[in-house]
């Protein structure tokens, strides 16, 4: 008995894009085509009225893993939201990353890295 492929990653999150100022600003998932890098995250603007792509930024790079048969899975955002009573936006990335964009100045700042991963507990000995 044969099984269907299975995906070997996960569809991206559902982030809906940010509108602002007349433009609409998402994430890239295309930016390969673009001059991106393909496994990176890229911030994409499109001006609203005419559906043009204004530039792509990019966000986090991500490194090739270079484990013989384990793949580098690209890394998606989490959470985009407008930063209140600034031109800046809020991203998150699968990893819990989080980042400020400065739309004016087309600058990224990181604001917290991700989380640190649990230390690994072992079981405690049973007593003789």
């Amino acid at each position: 008995m044969t099984h269907p492929p299975e995906a070997s990653r996960p569809a991206p999150p559902v982030v809906p894009p940010v509108f602002y100022k007349g433009i609409r600003y998402e994430q890239d998932l295309d930016s390969a085509q673009h001059g991106g890098d393909p496994l990176s995250g890229y911030l994409m603007a499109t001006d609203t009225t005419n559906g043009a792509r204004l530039w792509i930024l990019k966000i986090y790079q991500v490194a090739p893993q270079n484990i013989p048969g384990l793949p580098t899975f690209n890394r998606y955002f989490k959470r985009l939201s407008l930063v209140p009573d600034r031109d800046a936006l809020a991203i998150e990335d699968e990893a819990g990353t989080r980042y400020l964009v400065d739309l004016s100045r087309r600058a990224v700042t990181i604001v917290s890295p991700p989380p640190a991963p649990a230390p690994e507990t072992k079981p405690l000995p049973t007593p003789e």
